[in-house]
């Protein structure tokens, strides 16, 4: 591996110091207020330095605000990967629906608007997007690998679906609108990304996965018995439920018998 040249080593140094510079000012001031002079100032670099590395005031918002969250983002997916089992859930659904930053979300709503009209721009957050994609489906195929999760959808399609939902409530919070609860966000990663209960396959990633897909069998069996019971009771006919469930008259007729077993024994 080629050593890095003392050239680029500062030129390094002063651009990551520009990129956590401009995270405190644009989110401490907003966009319009921030200042490249006072970014500058607070990285210790000259008002030239910023432009060495940036064309603009606007591509320096999207790599600092927008790259940071990113980054952000895949620390602390990797960080709950290492929490237990039971945890695993409610800890990603709280990174999707997040902490409130009211501040970082309009600077990067602003930014969504300034794209529509300016080609650069819209390169510019194109990187951030992606940025965030490749990170979510990064750590998806950590989690995977390792049998701590079973995603149902292709790990890219995945990973863009959970930044899209990502994205929506960053636009809820800045129109002043609740976000899902903590519960529902929960269900949703149980249904996308099946986390690993961490009790038969622990050491192994396939067993694992068997494990993940059977609990999956078993919730889909019992809410199929729970909804055909309330079809039941509602009046629909056995051969109809029968019918729509895939399932003979008497395999319904069980299932409908053995609900009413149970509620008669309590």
């Amino acid at each position: 591996m080629s050593k890095q040249s003392s050239a680029e080593r500062p030129r390094t140094s002063a651009r990551q110091a520009l990129l956590d510079a401009a995270v405190a000012e644009f989110t401490n001031k907003g966009f319009e207020a921030a200042t490249v002079a006072a970014i500058a100032r607070r990285a210790g670099v000259t008002t030239g330095a910023v432009y060495a590395h940036f064309r603009s005031k606007l591509e320096l918002l999207l790599e600092a605000v927008g790259l940071h969250t990113a980054d952000t983002f895949v620390r602390r997916a990797l960080a709950i990967a290492k929490r237990p089992a039971h945890e695993r859930s409610h800890s990603l659904a709280r990174g999707l629906v997040g902490r409130p930053i009211v501040q970082r979300d309009l600077l990067l709503i602003d930014a969504i608007v300034r794209a529509r009209r300016d080609p650069q721009v819209a390169r510019t957050y194109h990187r951030v997007i992606q940025a965030h994609v490749e990170g979510f489906e990064l750590t998806a195929r950590l989690g995977s690998e390792a049998g701590r999760i079973d995603p149902v959808l292709p790990l890219d399609e995945l990973a863009r679906l959970v930044v899209a939902l990502a994205f929506g409530v960053m636009v809820l919070r800045a129109l002043d609108q609740a976000p899902p609860s903590d519960q529902t966000a929960a269900r949703l990663v149980e249904q996308l990304l099946r986390p690993s209960t961490g009790e038969k396959g622990a050491d192994d990633p396939l067993l694992a996965r068997v494990e993940i897909r059977a609990r999956a069998a078993e919730r889909a069996e019992a809410d199929l018995h729970a909804a055909i019971r309330q079809a039941a009771a509602q009046g629909r006919s056995l051969r109809r439920i029968g019918s729509a469930a895939g399932l003979s008259h008497e395999r319904v007729r069980r299932i409908v018998g053995a609900s009413r077993s149970s509620s008669g024994a309590a």
